[in-house]
């Protein structure tokens, strides 16, 4: 199970850091290490350390080629899905896309990949993971709202805020900070 992010992480900004962070911890065999995670943290926040950029993850994903599926492996009737539905706003690019199979697929539907894994947290694809924070990063930075917190007002800043920039109207309300 990923760490939670300590209380003084109160912006989308800090929570894309955070859990990239604890993907970083998770890679290199760190998981669940506070002190690891919070170094990474720290570094991210202060510009010491800079996540790879999305074409990696990309690259990773062609250098597979599309054998199996993301979610569970299987390895037929094989589609693409978008880690964000394109019905909350989700772009049709290769950065939005992964191989799926049409079960997983269809079960996902129109959820962001947190509903989906909804108290799994941890079994999300570090590939899957990687890729959704980078877009939301992308998309929160275009809306102006990665020094907002709590998005969507049910009263903490937690990986489900990530996704309610899609829900915001714009420009988002700046009073959102937690």
């Amino acid at each position: 199970m990923s760490l939670k992010p300590p209380k003084s992480v109160d912006t989308v900004r800090e929570l894309i850091y955070w859990e990239y962070a604890n993907l970083i911890a998770k890679g290199a065999g760190f998981e669940n290490n506070y002190a690891f995670t919070m170094s990474r943290y720290k570094k991210l926040c202060c510009g010491q350390m800079k996540w790879s950029d999305i074409v990696r993850e990309d690259r990773l994903q062609i250098e597979r080629g599309m054998q199996r599926c993301t979610y569970c492996g299987a390895t037929e009737g094989l589609t693409f899905d978008h880690l964000i539905p394109v019905s909350r706003g989700g772009p049709n690019i290769a950065s939005n896309l992964v191989p799926a199979c049409k079960s997983c697929n269809s079960s996902k539907g129109s959820k962001d990949i947190f509903e989906w894994y909804a108290g799994r947290h941890e079994e999300i694809p570090g590939i899957v993971k990687a890729k959704y924070l980078k877009l939301m990063w992308d998309f929160h930075e275009a809306m102006g709202t990665l020094d907002l917190g709590d998005l969507n007002a049910d009263g903490k800043l937690d990986v489900y805020d990530l996704g309610a920039v899609f829900r915001l109207p714009y420009p988002p309300p700046s009073n959102q900070r937690s």
